[in-house]
C-alpha cells in the first residue's frame, strides 16, 4: 500500500487507491471509510467564484505531520489502518485533492477516527491552499 503522504497531481490516482483498499484491510476490518476533499467552485473565504485551486507542500514535513496522524489515530482509535494522501498542483473544481481511508473493525471508531482525521490533515502538515477566482484574483487561505 502507497504510504501517507503529499503526491504530486498525476503521480498517483487517489480513485486507483480506493480500487485496492480491501486488500489493505488484510481481511480484519469490518468497515473501510473513505473521505475525498475536492476541489469546488464556491468559496468560504470570498464572494467570487473559484476558478482553481492551488496546493503546495513542504513535502518532507507535511509526510511526516500525515503519518503522525495516521499513527496516532490508529494508536487511539485501534485501527486496523489509516491513509491519508494529499495531492499538490493546479486543481478545477471538481477534481479530488486529498484521500483519507480508515480501515477499522468496527464502525463508531472509524468513523470517529475519520472525523478527527479530516480536523487534523487540515490545520497539521505544512500544505497551503490559495484561490484564484474567475476575476483572475488570487487568496492565500487559511484553515479555520
Amino acid at each position: 500500500m502507497l504510504k501517507s503522504g503529499v503526491y504530486k497531481k498525476g503521480d498517483v490516482e487517489l480513485l486507483d487507491i480506493i480500487k485496492d483498499a480491501a486488500a489493505s484491510c488484510d481481511g480484519e476490518a469490518g468497515v473501510i471509510y473513505y473521505y475525498m476533499g475536492i476541489a469546488r467552485s464556491s468559496s468560504k473565504f470570498s464572494n467570487e467564484e473559484v476558478k482553481a485551486v492551488i496546493i503546495e507542500a513542504y513535502k518532507e514535513y507535511a509526510d511526516l505531520a500525515l503519518s503522525s496522524i495516521c499513527d496516532d489515530l490508529t494508536r487511539k482509535y485501534g485501527l486496523v489502518s489509516c491513509f491519508i494522501y494529499h495531492l499538490e498542483g493546479t486543481f478545477a473544481p471538481g477534481e479530488p485533492m486529498v484521500l483519507i481511508q480508515i480501515c477499522s473493525r468496527h464502525r463508531k471508531e472509524g468513523l470517529a477516527a475519520l472525523e478527527e482525521a479530516i480536523e487534523r490533515y487540515k490545520k497539521e502538515p505544512t500544505i497551503w491552499k490559495k484561490e484564484v477566482y474567475i476575476s483572475g484574483a488570487q487568496k492565500w487561505i487559511e484553515e479555520e
